[in-house]
C-alpha cells in the first residue's frame, strides 16, 4: 500500500468522530417566541424536528397576560435563557383570556412538544367572578387537553391580586392540591411576591394585577431555582 493512501485511511476514524460531535452540538436554530395573533396561528419554531441540544428540555408556556408582559416570569427566565437545561419553546400568552377561552391554543403551544407550562385562572375570577373551585375546574381542563397531546404539563401558580387576594390563594390551593393528587408538576412563582392576605407585596405590581419589573425579577429567580429539578422529574 502507498504510503499517502495509508496514511488517509488512518486518519479517516478521527474524521468521522469529530463530524459526529459537530452534529451533536447543534442548537435550536428557532425565532425567539413571542405571543400569537390568533387561534390556529402557526406556532413560533413549530417544526417538531428542529435541532434542540440532546440536554435541554423545550419549554412552552400557555397562558394569559401573566406571562406575556414584558416583564414576564417566562421571558425573564425561559425566554432569555436562563434556566439551566430549558430551551425556550413557544409563548402562547393571551391577555384577558379565560381558561376556557384558553383552549384554542392548546395546540399551539403543544407543538414544539417537550413540557407547556399552564398558568391561568386570574380571569376566570377577576373578569367573570367566578368562585375558586370553578377557576380552577377550568384550569385544570386546560391541563388535561395539554396532556392528551402527550406532552407534559406543568402547573404554575397564580399571581396574586389587589381585588381579589383571598379568592386567589384560594384557587392556588385548590391547583396544588390537584397537583399532587395527579402527578403534575408544580411551578411556584408567587409565593415570593404574595402577601399573607393574596395581595401583591408593596412595590411588585403597578396595577394590582401584573408583575411590575421587580416583582417579575423575584417571580423569574423563583423559576430558575425550580425548573431545573421539575424538568428531572
Amino acid at each position: 500500500m502507498r504510503p499517502a493512501l495509508a496514511r488517509s485511511l488512518a486518519a479517516l476514524p478521527a474524521l468521522l468522530l469529530l463530524a459526529a460531535c459537530s452534529a451533536l452540538g447543534t442548537h435550536d436554530a428557532g425565532p425567539s417566541p413571542h405571543a400569537a395573533a390568533s387561534p390556529g396561528a402557526a406556532a413560533p419554531g413549530g417544526d417538531a424536528a428542529q435541532a434542540v441540544p440532546a440536554a435541554q428540555t423545550v419549554v412552552s408556556v400557555l397562558g394569559d397576560s401573566h406571562s406575556g408582559v414584558p416583564y414576564s416570569w417566562y421571558r425573564l427566565s425561559v425566554a432569555d435563557s436562563l434556566v439551566p437545561g430549558a430551551s425556550p419553546g413557544v409563548l402562547s400568552s393571551h391577555a384577558g383570556r379565560t381558561s376556557a377561552e384558553l383552549r384554542p391554543w392548546v395546540r399551539e403551544a403543544t407543538a414544539r412538544g417537550g413540557v407547556v407550562l399552564v398558568q391561568a385562572g386570574t380571569n376566570d375570577i377577576l373578569r367573570d367572578g367566578a368562585p375558586p373551585a370553578a377557576a380552577a375546574a377550568g384550569v385544570e381542563l386546560l391541563v388535561r387537553d395539554v396532556l392528551a397531546r402527550h406532552v407534559r404539563a406543568m402547573l404554575v401558580s397564580v399571581p396574586p391580586s389587589a381585588a381579589h387576594g383571598a379568592s386567589t390563594l384560594q384557587l392556588n390551593a385548590i391547583l396544588r392540591a390537584w397537583a399532587a393528587a395527579h402527578g403534575v408538576p408544580w411551578l411556584d412563582v408567587t409565593s415570593a411576591v404574595t402577601a399573607p392576605d393574596g395581595t401583591w407585596l408593596p412595590g411588585l405590581s403597578s396595577d394590582g394585577v401584573h408583575a411590575n419589573e421587580a416583582g417579575g425579577a423575584l417571580m423569574a429567580l423563583a423559576v430558575r431555582d425550580q425548573l431545573p429539578g421539575l424538568l428531572g422529574k
